[in-house]
Order: structure tokens, then sequence, then C-alpha cells
């Protein structure tokens, strides 16, 4: 709960120093990345965020998943490997455990490299809302013809 607090004192903070975004954008980029690079009208970054946010969230979820499946596996494997009375079955489940030990380490280990990524792209996102550059209002432009009419409205990746 203290870094929750901290954070959140530590983004106010920063927010009103910011000169290029409201601390409503940033609040909105704190809560998700990309919400507030969306909300004041930088949609491609926005978008590049939320997208690869999303990328590492789903991640975290499959490796979790798969973990707890190895570390199931592992136990089910220590338990037959436990009462196993011919030595051949011992080496069997011995060997089964090893493998699994290894599949649940790799999965921990993608779920820590994930986590980190997860927190790397919301630690830029909020770098972005609070020193990135300010987007330029482009007005839209519309091309009328005989039949049909044009909007367009560009904007600043």
């Amino acid at each position: 709960m203290r870094i929750v607090t901290v954070l959140i004192l530590f983004i106010l903070l920063f927010s009103s120093i910011a000169d290029c975004a409201t601390e409503e954008e940033i609040v909105y980029s704190a809560i998700f990345p990309g919400w507030g690079q969306i909300k004041s009208g930088r949609y491609g970054r926005g978008t590049l965020f939320m997208a690869m946010e999303v990328v590492a969230l789903t991640g975290i979820v499959v490796a979790n998943i798969q973990y707890d499946r190895d570390i199931e596996a592992l136990e089910s494997s220590r338990a037959l490997f436990e009462n196993a009375t011919y030595i051949g079955d011992a080496q069997y489940y011995n060997d089964q455990m090893k493998k699994n030990w290894e599949d649940a380490d790799r999965m921990n280990t993608y779920r820590t490299v994930l986590t980190g990524a997860a927190i790397g792209i919301w630690s830029l996102s909020m770098i972005d809302m609070i020193w990135g550059d300010d987007p330029e209002n482009i007005p839209i432009s519309m091309k009328i013809n005989k039949n049909e009419f044009f909007i367009t409205k560009s904007f600043k990746f």
C-alpha cells in the first residue's frame, strides 16, 4: 500500500511540473499505458503503448497458468518417485521431476521478464506523458466535389 501511495504522490508531483499534458491525461496514462496519449491526441503512440502492455500482460497470464501446471506436474512426479518400489521406476520419476523442475523454472523466468517489460512499458508511457512533446492541433480539412466530399484529419505519431 505504501508503494501505491508513493507512486500516486510521484505522479501528481511530476504532473504539476509537466508542460505538455494535463494532470487528467497523466492520470489516465498511469491507469493504463497509452490511454493518456490517446486522450491528448497522440493516437499512434497511445495505440503502440496499449498494444505492448496488452501483449505483456497476456504473456504474464499465460506464463503464470503454465507455471502452475508445471508445479502440479512436479508435485505429481515427486509423489510417484517417493512411492516407487522398483529402481527403474524411481529413476524414471526422478528424470520426470528434473524435467518438470526445469519447465517450471523456465516459466518463472518468463513471468519475471514479462513483468519487468510491463513495468518498463508503463514507465515509458509515463515519461512520454510528462516530458513528451505536445501534439499539434491540426485542423480538419474538407474537400467538396459534385457528388462526394472528403474529410481528412491527420495526426502526428
